[in-house]
């Protein structure tokens, strides 16, 4: 797979054996050292999105703190049921630097309004997930703080061209019609917008 790479660590900062998690594109990956051999893996467990590269590491396998879920920091794939996968990146090292694919962390926006058009005109969370690599757990997650940032920029742009958001405008506002909890979120919205 060919990408867009991008410098994240020094080669010297991941000695044989050990791991280091850094951020990209405000992700956090966990780069890991087997060997010599480079590895990245999403730092996001996902079982339950615990800080997977926080564990501990032996050999190839990164075990979860939260809940000792282990992974093959090769392939992401996990020790007890390899059909679940961490997330990977493609890794360079050039000139003492490692490079990371970043095009898959540079889409994700792009990923995300996917995701929540496809959910709009009713493709369940299941397909989504296989079409994109996710859990439909995952998938709920991402349609949820899609529409939220979409609220958020609602706001901000109205604010933009008219100097102030009122309450009245929660009326036009994007992904209304959303299920139960949302209505903290809009509630909380139109606490904003009022303080704006």
């Amino acid at each position: 797979m060919s990408g867009e790479f991008m410098p994240i660590a020094e080669l010297v900062e991941v000695p044989p054996g050990r791991s280091k998690v850094v951020r990209v594109s405000g992700k956090a990956i966990a780069l890991f050292n087997v060997d010599g051999t480079i590895y990245a893996m999403e730092n996001r467990c996902p079982h339950e999105g615990g800080p997977v590269g926080d564990g501990e590491f032996v050999g190839t396998m990164i075990t979860c703190p939260s809940h000792q879920w282990q992974f093959d920091v090769r392939t992401g794939a996990c020790a007890h049921d390899p059909s679940v996968l961490a997330k990977t990146y493609d890794v360079r090292v050039e000139e003492g630097m490692i490079l990371v694919d970043a095009s898959r962390l540079l889409t994700l926006t792009r990923r995300n309004r996917e995701i929540l058009r496809r959910t709009n005109a009713g493709e369940s969370a299941d397909a989504i997930g296989r079409a994109f690599g996710l859990t439909p757990v995952e998938v709920e997650r991402i349609v949820e703080v899609t529409r939220i940032g979409e609220r958020l920029l609602y706001f901000g742009e109205l604010y933009l061209r008219k100097g102030r958001v009122g309450g009245g405008d929660l009326h036009a506002l994007p992904h209304r019609d959303v299920k139960g909890i949302d209505g903290e979120v809009l509630a909380a919205l139109d606490r904003l917008a009022r303080l704006l």
